[in-house]
């Protein structure tokens, strides 16, 4: 059976503006109180790190590195300003986003971007560029083709948070697990957007059987 539950105000975001102002200025605590209806379509939202006063207020800066950006994102596809970046110390950051207020980098003042591991999380890894961007973006060489046009993360209307993998190393019941669920859960499959109400295949911590639940939020 769907559990459903709401997201009050959702037709008032989507007319009065973007949801970056929605991903960034509120809390998790904050979202899951608006939720308080019934969900009639799945909402696309997307995180911008920056505004036109430079890194978004509400973000908390974790670490400081240097490196380069030349990869499209895997985990956000599809987005001109996400970003592959490797760290000074061969880490890995995934994805990355551009300033889009920021003068285009040079040789002499390369840029910065803003690394993120979670669409739900207010930390943020601020890269510095030690070369500038090549507009030329290559494919992730190790990208697994299945993963990609995925959302970054979901919400669903159960409240379950859950977060794109980067590799696929499970399949239950001929399914790839895409997803990660904050409560340990994982989701089977992929997103079915034929309808304006996206639902998956969610896999319940220590359950057995599989239930179709519903989408509320996409973050990309």
């Amino acid at each position: 059976m769907r559990r459903l539950l709401v997201l009050a105000g959702v037709v008032s975001l989507l007319v009065l503006g973007p949801l970056a102002v929605f991903a960034q200025d509120s809390t998790p605590e904050a979202e899951s109180e608006a939720i308080a209806g019934d969900v009639t379509r799945t909402i696309p939202a997307y995180v911008f790190p920056y505004d036109s006063d430079g890194l978004n207020a509400s973000l908390t800066v974790t670490a400081n590195v240097n490196g380069v950006c030349g990869f499209e994102s895997l985990a956000t596809p599809g987005r001109p300003d996400a970003w592959d970046c490797l760290a000074g110390d061969n880490q890995v950051y995934d994805p990355c986003f551009e300033n889009p207020f920021a003068p285009q980098g040079t040789a002499d003042a390369p840029g910065e971007v803003a690394c993120m591991t979670s669409p739900f999380a207010n930390d943020v890894v601020l890269l510095t560029l030690t070369e500038p961007l090549d507009r030329d973006k290559e494919a992730p060489s190790n990208a697994n083709a299945d993963a990609w046009n995925l959302p970054w993360g979901l919400e669903l209307t159960g409240g379950e948070r859950c977060l794109l993998l980067d590799d696929i190393d499970v399949v239950l019941a001929g399914e790839a697990v895409h997803y990660d669920c904050a409560d340990g859960g994982t989701i089977l499959g992929s997103v079915d957007r034929r309808l304006p109400l996206w639902t998956v295949i969610y896999l319940a911590d220590g359950e057995t059987v599989t239930t179709l639940a519903d989408v509320a939020i996409a973050w990309s």
